[in-house]
Protein backbone atom coordinates (compact mmCIF):
# COMPACT_ATOMS: atom_id res chain seq x y z
CA UNK A 1 0.00 0.00 0.00
CA UNK A 2 1.37 3.38 -1.15
CA UNK A 3 0.65 6.50 1.00
CA UNK A 4 1.72 10.33 -0.57
CA UNK A 5 1.85 12.93 1.32
CA UNK A 6 1.53 15.91 -0.85
CA UNK A 7 0.58 19.84 -1.31
CA UNK A 8 2.15 22.01 -3.37
CA UNK A 9 2.98 24.65 -0.70
CA UNK A 10 5.88 24.03 1.77
CA UNK A 11 5.88 24.24 5.71
CA UNK A 12 2.55 22.45 6.04
CA UNK A 13 4.04 19.20 7.51
CA UNK A 14 4.61 16.72 5.15
CA UNK A 15 7.40 15.31 6.53
CA UNK A 16 6.31 15.75 9.56
CA UNK A 17 3.29 13.54 8.91
CA UNK A 18 5.50 11.31 6.57
CA UNK A 19 7.57 10.25 9.24
CA UNK A 20 5.30 9.83 12.25
CA UNK A 21 2.80 8.04 10.61
CA UNK A 22 5.68 5.77 9.50
CA UNK A 23 6.88 5.03 13.09
CA UNK A 24 3.83 4.59 14.15
CA UNK A 25 3.37 2.39 11.76
CA UNK A 26 6.79 0.39 12.17
CA UNK A 27 6.26 -0.10 16.05
CA UNK A 28 2.60 -1.54 15.16
CA UNK A 29 5.06 -4.60 12.99
CA UNK A 30 4.57 -3.32 9.56
CA UNK A 31 7.43 -3.20 7.36
CA UNK A 32 7.75 0.59 5.92
CA UNK A 33 9.51 2.46 3.22
CA UNK A 34 10.13 6.20 3.19
CA UNK A 35 10.82 7.87 -0.36
CA UNK A 36 11.93 11.21 -0.11
CA UNK A 37 11.20 12.96 -2.93
CA UNK A 38 12.49 16.35 -1.65
CA UNK A 39 15.53 17.86 -2.95
CA UNK A 40 16.11 18.98 0.60
CA UNK A 41 16.44 15.48 1.54
CA UNK A 42 14.97 15.79 5.32
CA UNK A 43 13.97 12.50 5.61
CA UNK A 44 17.54 10.97 4.64
CA UNK A 45 18.84 13.15 7.16
CA UNK A 46 16.62 11.65 9.64
CA UNK A 47 17.34 8.48 8.47
CA UNK A 48 20.96 8.87 9.74
CA UNK A 49 20.17 10.04 13.28
CA UNK A 50 17.96 7.11 13.77
CA UNK A 51 19.31 5.01 16.48
CA UNK A 52 19.72 1.11 15.58
CA UNK A 53 17.82 0.33 18.59
CA UNK A 54 14.48 1.81 17.40
CA UNK A 55 11.95 0.08 14.93
CA UNK A 56 13.75 -0.65 11.20
CA UNK A 57 12.30 2.02 9.01
CA UNK A 58 13.85 2.49 5.40
CA UNK A 59 14.74 5.70 4.04
CA UNK A 60 14.66 6.08 -0.06
CA UNK A 61 15.42 9.08 -1.96
CA UNK A 62 13.76 9.17 -5.43
CA UNK A 63 14.03 13.09 -6.92
CA UNK A 64 13.60 12.23 -10.32
CA UNK A 65 11.48 10.28 -12.75
CA UNK A 66 12.20 6.68 -11.12
CA UNK A 67 9.69 7.50 -8.35
CA UNK A 68 6.95 5.01 -10.24
CA UNK A 69 9.45 2.06 -10.77
CA UNK A 70 10.74 2.74 -6.75
CA UNK A 71 7.54 2.50 -5.58
CA UNK A 72 7.01 -0.85 -7.12
CA UNK A 73 10.74 -2.40 -6.22
CA UNK A 74 10.79 -1.16 -2.84
CA UNK A 75 6.37 -2.51 -2.72
CA UNK A 76 7.75 -6.29 -2.96
CA UNK A 77 9.95 -6.11 0.39
CA UNK A 78 7.50 -3.72 2.60
CA UNK A 79 3.72 -3.00 3.84
CA UNK A 80 3.68 0.59 3.33
CA UNK A 81 5.32 2.79 1.20
CA UNK A 82 4.96 6.41 2.55
CA UNK A 83 5.83 8.94 0.02
CA UNK A 84 7.01 12.12 1.54
CA UNK A 85 6.43 14.76 -1.22
CA UNK A 86 8.11 17.93 -2.39
CA UNK A 87 6.64 21.79 -2.67
CA UNK A 88 7.17 21.71 -5.93
CA UNK A 89 5.18 22.05 -9.55
CA UNK A 90 7.23 20.07 -11.75
CA UNK A 91 6.17 17.17 -12.63
CA UNK A 92 7.08 14.85 -9.65
CA UNK A 93 4.11 16.37 -7.97
CA UNK A 94 1.93 14.53 -10.35
CA UNK A 95 4.07 11.61 -10.50
CA UNK A 96 3.24 11.22 -6.48
CA UNK A 97 -0.18 11.35 -7.24
CA UNK A 98 -0.27 8.57 -10.02
CA UNK A 99 2.05 6.80 -7.41
CA UNK A 100 -0.47 6.49 -4.59
CA UNK A 101 -3.04 4.59 -3.35
CA UNK A 102 -4.34 6.83 -0.54
CA UNK A 103 -3.22 10.97 -0.90
CA UNK A 104 -2.64 12.40 2.36
CA UNK A 105 -3.31 16.39 1.89
CA UNK A 106 -1.32 18.34 5.19
CA UNK A 107 -3.10 21.09 5.75
CA UNK A 108 -2.41 24.43 7.87
CA UNK A 109 -5.80 26.84 8.83
CA UNK A 110 -5.06 29.68 7.15
CA UNK A 111 -6.35 31.47 4.40
CA UNK A 112 -3.41 31.85 2.11
CA UNK A 113 -3.07 27.70 2.09
CA UNK A 114 -6.63 27.90 1.36
CA UNK A 115 -6.28 29.55 -0.97
CA UNK A 116 -3.54 28.00 -3.06
CA UNK A 117 -5.48 24.39 -3.01
CA UNK A 118 -6.74 25.34 -6.23
CA UNK A 119 -2.94 24.44 -7.45
CA UNK A 120 -2.91 21.39 -5.93
CA UNK A 121 -6.69 20.30 -7.22
CA UNK A 122 -5.41 21.26 -10.94
CA UNK A 123 -2.44 18.86 -10.21
CA UNK A 124 -5.30 16.18 -8.74
CA UNK A 125 -7.28 16.95 -11.56
CA UNK A 126 -4.66 16.02 -14.20
CA UNK A 127 -3.72 13.07 -12.60
CA UNK A 128 -7.58 11.82 -12.53
CA UNK A 129 -6.94 11.65 -16.23
CA UNK A 130 -5.21 8.24 -16.25
CA UNK A 131 -6.53 6.79 -13.42
CA UNK A 132 -10.24 6.13 -12.37
CA UNK A 133 -10.07 7.27 -8.96
CA UNK A 134 -7.56 8.26 -6.33
CA UNK A 135 -8.76 8.45 -2.64
CA UNK A 136 -7.41 12.03 -1.48
CA UNK A 137 -7.85 13.01 2.02
CA UNK A 138 -6.89 16.58 4.20
CA UNK A 139 -5.38 16.70 7.55
CA UNK A 140 -5.65 19.57 9.40
CA UNK A 141 -2.06 20.22 10.75
CA UNK A 142 -1.17 22.77 14.09
CA UNK A 143 -4.88 23.22 14.55
CA UNK A 144 -6.24 24.70 17.47
CA UNK A 145 -10.53 24.39 17.66
CA UNK A 146 -10.38 27.17 19.85
CA UNK A 147 -9.16 29.88 17.01
CA UNK A 148 -12.09 30.97 15.54
CA UNK A 149 -10.25 31.37 11.36
CA UNK A 150 -9.04 27.76 12.40
CA UNK A 151 -12.79 26.32 12.70
CA UNK A 152 -14.06 27.97 9.89
CA UNK A 153 -10.86 26.32 7.85
CA UNK A 154 -11.86 23.23 9.16
CA UNK A 155 -15.14 23.86 7.84
CA UNK A 156 -14.18 25.02 4.69
CA UNK A 157 -12.28 22.00 4.02
CA UNK A 158 -14.82 19.63 5.16
CA UNK A 159 -16.94 20.80 2.10
CA UNK A 160 -14.18 20.32 -0.76
CA UNK A 161 -14.13 16.91 -3.00
CA UNK A 162 -11.29 15.76 -0.90
CA UNK A 163 -12.35 13.60 2.24
CA UNK A 164 -11.19 15.24 5.92
CA UNK A 165 -9.81 13.06 8.54
CA UNK A 166 -11.06 13.21 11.70
CA UNK A 167 -7.98 13.35 13.39
CA UNK A 168 -6.37 16.90 13.48
CA UNK A 169 -2.62 17.76 14.61
CA UNK A 170 -1.88 20.55 17.22
CA UNK A 171 1.27 22.84 16.94
CA UNK A 172 3.78 20.93 19.67
CA UNK A 173 7.36 21.38 20.03
CA UNK A 174 7.56 17.58 20.16
CA UNK A 175 7.49 17.02 16.60
CA UNK A 176 10.62 19.22 15.91
CA UNK A 177 12.72 17.95 19.24
CA UNK A 178 11.98 14.28 17.86
CA UNK A 179 12.75 14.79 14.31
CA UNK A 180 16.74 16.21 15.72
CA UNK A 181 16.97 12.92 16.88
CA UNK A 182 15.41 10.59 13.85
CA UNK A 183 12.60 10.20 16.24
CA UNK A 184 8.58 10.52 15.58
CA UNK A 185 6.29 11.71 18.34
CA UNK A 186 4.90 8.68 19.38
CA UNK A 187 8.57 7.28 20.73
CA UNK A 188 9.04 10.74 22.53
CA UNK A 189 8.14 12.11 26.00
CA UNK A 190 4.92 13.79 25.15
CA UNK A 191 2.11 11.70 25.42
CA UNK A 192 -0.84 13.72 23.78
CA UNK A 193 1.25 14.10 20.96
CA UNK A 194 2.01 10.24 21.03
CA UNK A 195 -2.04 9.38 21.24
CA UNK A 196 -2.58 12.21 18.60
CA UNK A 197 -0.53 10.28 16.26
CA UNK A 198 -1.68 6.85 17.44
CA UNK A 199 -5.17 8.33 16.28
CA UNK A 200 -4.03 9.19 12.76
CA UNK A 201 -2.38 6.11 11.81
CA UNK A 202 -5.41 4.08 13.49
CA UNK A 203 -7.78 6.25 11.01
CA UNK A 204 -5.38 5.74 8.26
CA UNK A 205 -5.18 2.08 8.50
CA UNK A 206 -9.00 2.07 8.64
CA UNK A 207 -8.95 4.06 5.03
CA UNK A 208 -6.51 0.84 4.13
CA UNK A 209 -9.06 -1.26 4.88
CA UNK A 210 -12.02 -0.36 3.23
CA UNK A 211 -9.74 0.21 0.06
CA UNK A 212 -8.45 -3.33 0.27
CA UNK A 213 -11.80 -4.47 0.59
CA UNK A 214 -13.17 -2.80 -2.14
Amino acid sequence: MTIGVSNLKGGVGKTTIAQNLAVCLAHLEYKVCIIDTDTNQNSMEWFDARSEDLPEIMVVSVTDKGLSKSVKKFSETNDFIIIDGTPSLTDIATRIILASDILLIPMLPSAHDFRTLKLFFARYEQALEFRDTIPAYFILNQYNDRVKLDREIHGLLAEQDAGLLKTTLKKRVVYKSAAVDGMGAYEYDDPKAKKEMFELTKEVLELVENITAQ
